[in-house]
């Protein structure tokens, strides 16, 4: 039986949606008695901070209000002593920030937590609109780049400036670290008064926002699986949005888009997938992860980002892609837990050789 502690919420604009996973995950787990997976402790972050904890002790998961009237408060710096006394492999459901901007990563690697964090560069780069986006039109000459402008609160003279003379027509302003399209909107021109009034609302959230040139088009999302060093990519999943535009709103009103498949391959889903495996590979995507994409009327493919903790609510997108692929939440974490165990060998491995060469020894790696 592998035992496991899991852990959500987090200081994110996207807390309520990890609170949504770590309910589905509960349920998830409750209504598979059976399952050769049982989670034996969790961690809950609070939008302010606080730590909380509860052991389970053989119970059901509680839903979250139920997990927050039974667990213990603790303070946030004993995370990291907590869950390495736990010693248990922890799976993340934090998003945004402390989950996916390298925070919990870089805690769980200096501490040798196991976990499914991955690597903290990585997730410090995918939390990064801007550089993932310059990062992945250099690695992959397919992509068609969308023009971009990278405006910053402490040089927004002269970024307006390069947006207004470079950019015209409908764009899209975002913020640059942001999940969850929170406060992105379309616009069908730009002014400096615009940008302006833009960059005060996201002051507060975000040092720094996009515009990009908007581009008409059907949107489309790749999951991937790393299983070792190998990248599986998953089916192809069109969005089929009526607006055009899938921001915050449209990403959290029910119905408002769906995603569908198509079940004979072809060169368009060929080639999304091969680039999704070529930049899940730079990126050093732990186990799983959803890139999106934007094809044009000309079957130019433009990148948006790559999501290294993609929702796994009952109702998102990547849970259906992994289904469609005949895969399930119980596979996931158990491919997590074996890339874990998998990577610490590996970097054990590189330590004591680092220090046999550091001191002179002769090594003890295979020829």
């Amino acid at each position: 039986m592998m035992q496991l502690a899991l852990i959500y919420g987090g200081r994110s604009v996207e807390h309520d949606w990890s609170i949504a996973m770590y309910n589905h995950v509960a349920e998830v787990f409750n209504n598979a008695p059976d399952a050769d997976i049982s989670p034996i402790s969790i961690y809950y972050i609070s939008r302010f901070g606080d730590l909380l904890r509860l052991a389970l002790e053989g119970d059901r998961l509680p839903n979250h209000d139920e997990f927050a009237a039974r667990a213990r408060t603790h303070p946030l710096a004993s995370l990291a002593h907590l869950l390495k006394s736990d010693g248990l492999f922890v799976f993340s459901l934090l998003q945004g920030q402390d989950g996916e901007d390298g925070q919990i990563q870089a805690l769980a690697q200096f501490h040798d937590i196991p976990g499914s964090f991955g690597d903290k560069t990585a997730a410090m780069l995918s939390a990064d609109k801007y550089l993932q986006g310059v990062v992945a039109n250099r690695l992959c000459p397919e992509l068609t780049p969308i023009p971009t402008v990278h405006i910053s609160q402490g040089n927004l003279k002269e970024g307006i400036a390069e947006a207004l003379q470079h950019l015209a027509g409908p764009c899209v302003l975002k913020p640059n670290t942001l999940g969850g399209s929170f406060l992105a909107e379309c616009t069908d021109g730009l002014s400096e008064d615009d940008l302006r009034s833009y960059a005060e609302r996201i002051a507060p959230y975000d040092p720094s926002f996009l515009v990009q040139q908007r581009i008409v088009g059907t949107e489309y999302t790749c999951g991937v699986l790393i299983d070792g060093y190998e990248i599986t990519p998953l089916p192809v999943a069109r969005i089929n949005n009526p607006t055009g535009f899938l921001g915050y709103d449209q990403k959290t009103q029910k119905g408002s888009y769906s995603v569908e498949f198509h079940d004979v391959e072809n060169t368009l889903q060929s080639r999304i997938a091969s680039i999704s495996t070529q930049i899940a590979r730079a990126f050093k995507v732990h186990t799983f992860a959803r890139l999106d994409f934007i094809v044009d009327g000309k079957q130019r493919v433009y990148f948006f980002e790559v999501n290294v903790v993609p929702g796994l609510t009952a109702g998102s997108i990547f849970p259906k892609i992994l289904a469609k692929a005949g895969f399930d939440l119980y596979h996931l974490i158990r491919l997590a837990a074996f890339n874990d165990m998998y990577q610490r060998q590996r970097e054990e491995t590189r330590r004591i050789e680092t220090s046999r060469i550091r001191y002179g020894l002769p090594s003890t790696a295979a020829p």
